[in-house]
């Protein structure tokens, strides 16, 4: 039975079209993904099913209709009573959409209070239960905390809580597990399914993880420019993309079968929303692309059973149908490192943080965010730094960089001890290391050309030559135009700044580079030009790079050799075949089982329990032990020590004592 029935639905801002002429419907228990890179519309597509839209947007045609109820022909008080009870919507930054002023209990009581008529006792009762159905430990406790006392994976419960207070025949997830580690990922995920299958809930989840998609969805719509271009059961679009834009988004997956050749990339970037399209929206990008592509919009076509697609190729008249988009050519080799030469060497590091309460501002304890890491990186080598948020990844690399001072400990690079170097000697030592962080947007100095921007480390390390020449052959280098260089950094998309600030950091001729999550906010045809090009430089300039991700089919795709990190200590290191292929230690193993697996088989899914602890108070014994399936009685008593497993292999865990 069909739920929620969406028909031409189209969103005007100003003379921008976010949404055009959209149509879907969603029946009861099912789940329908929205699939498509940031700027397709998928989000406002939800805001405007919800009547949720931005003052400057407003809806330009078509009808939806939940449950047999028009929504459009709602007054807002009507439509208010529908929001909640009958459709409800996680949003895809929990610690932004939660009141940072009220508790949880507050929060998700107004729901209860507005749909089910619960206040007091019956309505906290209501909601503890609710906050136990979502997975929240001690849910009373919870119940009167602020939202800022709450993990990442909490506050995205509580979200979840709060939707379904009222008990809704809808739920909208706007990427639910975007901003989360891929063991909090199947948590939720887990949770969602559970929820729907128990309620009968319909599900409308929007993504631009192919994996999560594959994992959760019944059928899928995949949107670009504000456009349906594709419909498909799960089975179906999995087993062959019809699109050609779809395709392009699988090829431009990093995995282990593309490490000796270039990702798929889809040149240019989504176009503005105020475009006037005279013929297929993905034309521009397209490289099937047909004369009449470009001038008459394609129809409707289905190719197999249950799979629609909007493309000219399709038509009966043409007679070739487009392949499935592959790696675009073989990578450069990267030279080897030579016999045992080291270019970083990190011995016993530790970042302990103070923690200090009271009049006098005494230390009553510590924070081990880095707690005896010990590591060494080759030249032309690429260690791949993973774990959870929160285990210390970040920190490790900035107290590299002696950006933050260690507690304790050495870092060697090429020789030279760093700790303790005054911070003249240290200057010029930085030289030869870079750091890539995280937000582009957040590294890059607003008010700063981007030219600027690129030789503010040669000028403040002075060092020779015509900067201005420098500047122009960086940006080309990475893949920019030089006359980009007197542009500011908002005028730039994610992708592009990622670019700008990779020239920075190889302005002043770095021989190791700290990359922090460089590709964590893009979407994955953009994370494949990054790759790309971080593999192009790996093997031209002969860069080291210590690789901080928590993206396992990123680490499949660019390392050599990888470091388990969990709660500031390193639990399993070793070749990147030996660790993604067979793991040891527990945590390697549900690290690695909980990744969405994009084939679009549904298998079980290893998922480990709760939130890891905090650093100011780690467990006793093995910091894993309370969340290990296999814990013994040592486990809890005595942390395990390095057990070489091969040559190469290191784990610290009594299961290989």
């Amino acid at each position: 039975m069909t739920l929620l029935s969406a028909r031409n639905l189209s969103v005007r801002i100003g003379a921008a079209h976010p949404v055009a002429d959209v149509s879907f419907d969603i029946a009861a228990g099912e789940t329908f993904a929205l699939l498509g890179e940031s700027g397709c519309g998928k989000s406002m597509t939800a805001l405007a099913l919800m009547r949720l839209l931005p003052d400057a947007a407003r809806i330009d045609g078509g009808t939806v209709t939940l449950a047999d109820v028009d929504l459009f022909a709602l007054s807002e008080a009507e439509m208010r009573r529908q929001r909640g009870r009958q459709a409800a919507m996680i949003f895809q930054e929990p610690a932004t959409s939660l009141n940072p002023v009220l508790t949880v209990g507050q929060q998700i009581g107004e729901s209860l209070a507005l749909h089910r008529r619960l206040r007091g006792q019956p309505a906290r009762e209501a909601g503890v239960e609710l906050l136990r159905a979502v997975g929240i430990p001690d849910p009373r406790r919870r119940w009167d905390e602020y939202p800022f006392q709450l993990s990442g994976g909490m506050k995205q419960r509580a979200m979840i809580a709060m939707a379904l207070a009222g008990e809704p025949r809808l739920l909208i997830a706007d990427e639910p597990t975007t901003a989360l580690d891929v063991t909090i990922q199947a948590q939720v995920l887990d949770l969602l399914a559970d929820l729907q299958k128990a309620r009968g809930m319909a599900l409308l989840l929007i993504s631009h993880d192919l994996g999560v998609v594959a994992r959760m969805a019944d059928r899928i719509g995949v949107m670009y420019a504000g456009q349906l271009v594709e419909v498909a059961e799960r089975a179906a679009f999995f087993a062959r993309p019809a699109h050609p834009y779809a395709q392009k988004l699988f090829a431009a997956l990093p995995d282990a079968k593309a490490r000796n050749g270039r990702l798929a990339t889809i040149p240019g970037q989504v176009p503005p929303l105020d475009t006037h399209f005279a013929g297929c929206r993905f034309a521009e990008r397209c490289a099937a692309v047909m004369e009449v592509c470009r001038h008459q919009p394609p129809p409707w076509f289905e190719p197999v059973a249950g799979q629609r697609v909007r493309c000219h190729l399709y038509a009966e008249s043409v007679v070739s149908r487009p392949t499935e988009a592959a790696a675009e050519t073989e990578m450069p080799a990267v030279a080897a490192a030579a016999n045992g030469e080291t270019i970083l060497d990190v011995v016993d590091l530790k970042v302990h943080f103070p923690i200090r309460r009271g009049l006098f501002r005494r230390v009553v304890g510590h924070v081990r965010a880095v707690d005896g890491v010990s590591l060494t990186l080759a030249p032309g080598r690429t260690l791949a730094l993973v774990g959870e948020s929160g285990c210390g990844k970040t920190t490790l690399g900035k107290a590299v960089l002696q950006l933050i001072a260690p507690s304790a400990g050495r870092v060697r690079y090429r020789g030279v001890e760093l700790c303790g170097l005054p911070p003249k000697t240290l200057r010029g030592a930085r030289a030869g290391m870079q750091m890539v962080f995280q937000d582009p947007y957040g590294s890059l100095n607003p008010r700063m050309r981007v030219g600027d921007i690129v030789a503010e480390g040669m000028q403040a390390l002075r060092l020779p030559g015509d900067h201005r020449v420098r500047v122009n052959d960086l940006l080309q280098q990475v893949g920019l135009a030089a006359a980009m260089a007197d542009r500011f950094p908002h005028e730039f998309s994610g992708g592009q700044r990622q670019r700008i600030a990779i020239a920075r950091a190889l302005a002043v001729d770095p021989r190791l580079l700290i990359c922090d999550e460089p590709t964590s906010a893009l979407d994955v045809s953009v994370q494949a030009q990054i790759l790309n090009l971080l593999r192009d430089l790996r093997a031209s300039l002969g860069l080291a790079y210590l690789f901080i991700t928590h993206n396992i089919a990123v680490v499949d795709y660019l390392a050599d050799e990888v470091a388990v990190m969990y709660l500031g200590r390193i639990v399993e290191r070793g070749t990147a075949e030996e660790i993604l292929r067979n793991p040891r230690h527990p945590y390697t193993v549900a690290l690695i089982a909980a990744v969405p697996r994009v084939d679009g088989v549904r298998g079980e899914v290893l998922s480990v329990a709760g939130d890891m602890p905090s650093p100011a108070n780690p467990p006793s014994g093995c910091h894993f032990h309370p969340r290990c399936p296999q814990a013994m009685e040592r486990c809890r008593s005595e942390y395990p020590g390095e057990t070489g497993v091969s040559a190469t292999r290191v784990v610290r865990c009594h299961l290989y004592d």
